[in-house]
């Protein structure tokens, strides 16, 4: 089977396309919007950059 063979999508999953979308396509983008949402959720580098900031700029009598 060469590759070109691989690639090409059976008649049936074309007929199934044109009747109700293309779902792979659909959930493809839905878990990539997720993955971003999910890495915006977890992104904590914020919270460490201004608590560094509150550190450097708060008061400190042994300092």
């Amino acid at each position: 089977m060469s590759n070109a063979e691989i690639h090409e999508q059976p008649p049936i999953y074309r007929g199934l396309v044109q009747e109700r979308g293309d779902v792979l396509v659909e959930a493809r983008e839905v878990a990539e919007q997720t993955e971003r949402q999910a890495r915006q959720a977890l992104d904590w580098s914020d919270v460490r950059f201004s608590r560094h900031q509150r550190e450097e700029s708060s008061f400190s009598p042994f300092g």
